[in-house]
C-alpha cells in the first residue's frame, strides 16, 4: 500500500496518462477497448475522451459497419497536437531531432564539432539546430527537448560532471544553460541511458537488456525489470572502463587494460568486437540478461561482424542451457538513436503526466 494519498485531480491525471498511454501503443483503440485494456468503467473512459478531444490530443476515426448496430469509433492520438526534441552530445559531433506526438522522427540536423569545444559552442551548436528545427512551429506545441550526452553526468541536477576525454567539462549546467539559451524544459541523461530508451518506448522492453553504445566510447544502458537502470548516483552503465588487463595499456579513464582501450587499440574489427564479446560475457552472467543490443558509429560500420564475432564469444564463454541463451540483436535506429531516445524520454514524461492544459483545442 502507498503510505501517502490519491487526490482526485492525481487520479484523473493518472487515468488520462493510462487512456493516452494504451492509445499510442496500439495504435488506435474504441472506446470499449479502451475500457477492456485499462480495466476503467465504461462511465470512467466516457468522462475522459471528451476531455482529450477538447484538449486536441486525439483524432476520431468512424470505423467501417460489420453488422447490425452502430459502427465503433476509433481513437488515435493525434500526431501533430504536440512535438518534442532530442539532442545527442558526443566529443566530436551533434545531432537534433524532431518528432511528433507519437515518436516519429519528422527532421533533423547535426553536424561535427571543433576538436576540444567548450561547454558554451556546444550549447550554441545544440540551440542553433534546434530553432532552426522549430523555425515554423507553435511553441506552445513544443513539450521539450531531451539530451543525450557523454557522462559521467548527474541525471537529476543536469550536470555533466567530468565527461571523459573532454577536457574543462567539470560540473558544467548543461542542463540549465542550454534551457536558458532556448527557452524551453530540458531533460539530460547518459547516451547510453537515451540508447537504450529509444528501444523501450513506447510498448517497454520486458527482457532484461544491455544497449551496448560503441562510439567514441563504449557504454551500456541497462533496461531492467522493465525500467531504464540509472544508479543511484545516475551513472550506472560504466561498461567500456571494465578492466580485461590489468597490466594492459593505460585508458583516458586512468585505469589501465580497459574494455574500451583494448577495443579501440585492436588491429582488426574482429578482434575489437571479439573483446567486446568478452566483456560482455561478465555483465551477462553478473546482471542475468537476456538480451544484448549493439549500437553505435563503429557497430553502424561493421554490424554483421560485430553481430557474430559478440554472439561467438558469449557461446563460447557461456555454455548456458537453451534456456538461459542471449539474444544479440542490432539497432535499427541508426545515427538517430541517442537523439531519438533522448526526445522519447521527453514524451515519455507528457504521456506519464496526464496534463492536458496546452496546445491546440479541438477541431470542429
Amino acid at each position: 500500500m502507498p503510505d501517502t494519498g490519491v487526490n482526485l485531480r492525481g487520479l484523473r491525471q493518472h487515468n488520462r496518462a493510462l487512456l493516452l498511454t494504451h492509445i499510442l501503443r496500439a495504435g488506435g483503440l474504441s472506446r470499449v477497448e479502451l475500457a477492456e485494456r485499462t480495466r476503467l468503467t465504461q462511465q470512467a473512459v466516457s468522462k475522459i475522451v471528451p476531455e482529450l478531444l477538447d484538449a486536441g490530443l486525439l483524432d476520431e476515426e468512424r470505423q467501417p459497419a460489420t453488422g447490425v448496430g452502430k459502427p465503433r469509433t476509433r481513437l488515435r492520438i493525434r500526431a501533430d497536437a504536440r512535438c518534442a526534441l532530442g539532442a545527442q552530445l558526443d566529443r566530436d559531433s551533434f545531432r537534433v531531432v524532431k518528432t511528433d506526438l507519437t515518436g516519429k522522427i519528422i527532421a533533423s540536423r547535426g553536424g561535427p564539432l571543433e576538436p576540444g569545444f567548450t561547454p558554451e559552442q556546444a550549447v550554441s551548436a545544440l540551440a542553433d539546430a534546434a530553432e532552426a528545427l522549430l523555425d515554423d512551429a507553435d511553441r506552445e506545441r513544443v513539450l521539450g527537448l531531451g539530451l543525450g550526452a557523454v557522462g559521467p553526468l548527474d541525471h537529476r541536477e543536469g550536470l555533466v560532471r567530468d565527461a571523459t576525454n573532454m577536457p574543462g567539462w567539470h560540473d558544467v549546467p548543461l542542463r540549465d544553460l542550454l534551457a536558458k539559451r532556448i527557452g524551453l524544459p530540458v531533460r539530460l541523461d547518459k547516451n547510453t541511458n537515451s540508447a537504450a530508451f529509444a528501444q523501450h518506448w513506447p510498448e517497454g522492453e520486458e527482457t532484461a537488456t544491455a544497449v551496448v553504445l560503441v562510439g567514441t566510447g563504449i557504454g551500456v544502458g541497462l533496461l531492467i525489470d522493465g525500467r531504464l537502470y540509472r544508479g543511484p548516483r545516475t551513472n550506472a552503465g560504466e561498461f567500456g572502463h571494465t578492466t580485461l588487463a590489468f597490466d594492459g595499456p593505460r585508458c583516458a579513464c586512468g585505469r589501465r587494460g580497459c574494455v574500451e582501450v583494448l577495443h579501440n587499440a585492436a588491429p582488426t574489427t574482429e578482434e575489437a568486437a571479439g573483446l567486446l564479446g568478452i566483456g560482455l560475457a561478465d555483465l551477462v552472467q553478473v546482471l542475468d540478461l537476456e538480451r544484448v543490443v549493439l549500437t553505435g558509429r563503429s557497430v553502424r560500420a561493421a554490424p554483421e561482424i560485430y553481430r557474430d564475432t559478440v554472439t561467438a564469444r558469449l557461446r563460447e564463454l557461456l555454455p548456458l542451457p537453451h534456456w538461459q541463451r542471449i539474444q544479440v540483436d542490432l539497432d535499427e535506429m541508426g545515427d538517430d538513436v541517442v537523439a531519438y531516445g533522448a526526445a522519447a524520454e521527453v514524451l515519455a514524461g507528457f504521456y506519464g503526466s496526464g496534463e492536458i492544459t496546452r496546445g491546440h483545442p479541438r477541431r470542429r
